[in-house]
């Protein structure tokens, strides 16, 4: 593109018309740059967090390890509209992090924010956290709030926005699912997880990553992602190498539905996969479609045809996790449009009447939530996206390939790191790229502002990193030391 800018494209489908969803309209632009103007108290906490000094650290300076629950500590905040039979559900993951604490001499960093010292409706995340005894810097566990927080809740409940705020600093995850007897299941899958004398899923990595010829958001993710973190020629070999697992791909023709199912069975060789990473288009389904619940942010699987038409053959759904999978102890990232969830409003459209309705309420995605809670044992945990996810995650400006950010969350996890604290470089990248967007909006000399093209692309950047989610408990983490060696 012109100015030396590659083009930002869209990780999803829509249902009704069989093509990538539409890119940013000039309202939009227009619209984001008025608000950027403006100013904004959460912009100069994100300037911090991006600074080279203390503001680069989520938790202080004396914890020396914040994967120990011990030094960074752990809560729960229940929505207010949180029932009985719900926070019962939860009970024994709260009692099992409870007594990881007690064990270790450090119960008081163990905290339950329900009624009164929950969220109230409308309250914003820095009004809570002042009210809880902390501010939005540095996490301090002993001040207020520990490090590792679980929301439990509806986006209805607690906000999307509500969350990024905490992600900030703090290391977030989020429940929710329509029935308590999921949160019993998965809050059951993590103890016996943790607790088990041994753990089923092998020490392996299965990519999972489409490219359609006719397509070339997906052949990006393919030229970009996929191949150099498959490559073992590359500076740090093959993803999952450095850590010692095996990496097992289902690339371009091998990502279809079936692959997709047999990997959650564990017909694969070498057995379930302790972390799934996949890259493709997410489904998006109108307000008003039916389907929209239970089906949007399916994955769209390499059996698509071609733009123009698309159906349930085509993506994989909550309801094809099938009955007999295995995917109790694994943790799945899945770069894909709507793969966490969706907002109400669309974060990245806008018409003269405002931000274009996507759904009449926020949701949860549903094919996380029927891994995390499946019934033969559950996933610990899934990162995924709210709202269209985009190729800047992975693209800069120039069109290279900028895969650096996504592989040290992955090693990290296969480090064995908590997935609140791997997932921090994350919040680290959105901190950097709101910084440089407010500068490119507010401090721009007049007759040499930023092209609209290049604007649109770091407001893009900045919106997709905050976007990123984990759904289920933040603290969770793959037991890579009882994970044995694969032969050969």
């Amino acid at each position: 593109m012109g100015n030396g800018v590659d083009e930002a494209l869209v990780m999803g489908i829509s249902a009704s018309t069989g093509k990538r969803l539409p890119d940013l309209t000039a309202a939009a632009l227009s619209a984001m740059a008025k608000r950027e103007a403006q100013p904004d108290p959460e912009r100069s906490i994100l300037q911090q967090r991006a600074g080279p000094a203390e503001g680069a650290y989520g938790v202080v300076s004396e914890i020396q390890d914040p994967n120990c629950l011990a030094q960074a500590g752990w809560g729960v905040v229940f929505a207010r509209d949180c029932d009985k039979p719900t926070r019962d559900a939860l009970k024994p993951l709260l009692e099992h992090r409870l007594e990881e604490l007690r064990r270790q001499k450090a119960e008081d960093l163990f905290k339950v924010f329900e009624g009164p010292s929950a969220p109230a409706p409308g309250e914003a995340a820095t009004k809570w956290i002042a009210r809880n005894g902390a501010t939005l810097d540095v996490v301090d566990p002993y001040n207020g709030i520990p490090y590792y927080l679980l929301l439990v809740g509806s986006p209805e409940s607690i906000p999307f926005e509500f969350q990024y705020t905490l992600d900030i600093y703090w290391a977030v995850g989020r429940l929710f699912f329509p029935d308590p007897e999921e949160y019993a299941r998965y809050a059951r899958s993590v103890v016996a997880y943790e607790t088990a004398h041994d753990v089923r899923t092998s020490r392996q990595v299965a990519l999972f990553a489409t490219a359609h010829d006719f397509d070339s958001a997906t052949q990006r993710f393919m030229k970009k992602v996929a191949e150099p973190l498959a490559d073992p020629r590359g500076s740090y070999g093959a993803l999952g190498s450095g850590q010692k697992f095996a990496l097992r791909k289902f690339l371009g023709e091998d990502a279809t539905r079936d692959g997709f199912t047999r990997i959650l069975k564990g017909e694969i060789e070498g057995g379930s996969p302790a972390l799934i990473f996949s890259g493709t288009h997410g489904m998006e389904f109108e307000l008003g479609d039916a389907r929209q619940v239970e089906t949007q942010g399916a994955l769209v699987c390499q059996d698509w045809e071609g733009f123009g038409s698309i159906d349930e053959k085509h993506w994989f759904a909550a309801k094809d996790v099938p009955e007999g999978a295995q995917v109790h102890g694994l943790i799945h990232f899945s770069f894909a449009c709507y793969s966490a969830g969706c907002p109400r409003e669309d974060n990245f459209a806008e018409t003269e009447e405002g931000p274009r309705l996507i759904a009449e309420h926020p949701m949860i995605a549903r094919l996380p939530q029927a891994m995390l809670a499946h019934p033969g044992g559950g996933a610990l945990a899934s990162l995924g996206h709210i709202d269209r996810a985009w190729t800047y995650s992975f693209v800069s400006p120039g069109g290279k390939g900028q895969v650096q950010g996504m592989r040290d969350v992955l090693a990290r996890i296969l480090s064995g790191h908590r997935i609140g604290h791997a997932t921090d470089q994350l919040n680290i990248r959105w901190a950097a790229l709101s910084t440089e967007l407010s500068r490119s909006v507010r401090y721009a000399a007049p007759g040499n502002e930023v092209p609209d093209l290049v604007l649109a692309n770091q407001w893009i950047a900045r919106d997709d990193a905050r976007n990123y989610m984990i759904l289920g408990d933040p603290a969770v983490q793959l037991r890579v030391d009882d994970m044995p060696s694969l032969e050969g």
